[in-house]
């Protein structure tokens, strides 16, 4: 079994901003800069906001653990 990324569809866009803050800028352009101080983001998925925002999810965890592995 090889190692699972860090950040997953399931994981919380909260989350990602807290344990995670060099992931800011990336989530900023991704979902919007919006989406860094809503309060929702401590309770929606990456799968809900990527589909809220038009997005494929497993394109976006690809964009932010190769983000990760770059800082």
């Amino acid at each position: 079994m090889g190692k699972h990324p860090p950040i997953g569809t399931d994981t919380l866009v909260g989350d990602i901003l807290r344990e995670y803050p060099v992931l800011r800028e990336k989530v900023a352009e991704i979902f919007g800069p919006d989406c860094i101080s809503c309060k929702s983001n401590r309770h929606e998925t990456v799968t809900y906001t990527s589909w809220h925002k038009g997005l494929d999810p497993e394109a976006v965890v690809r964009m932010l653990n190769d983000a990760l592995k770059k800082k």
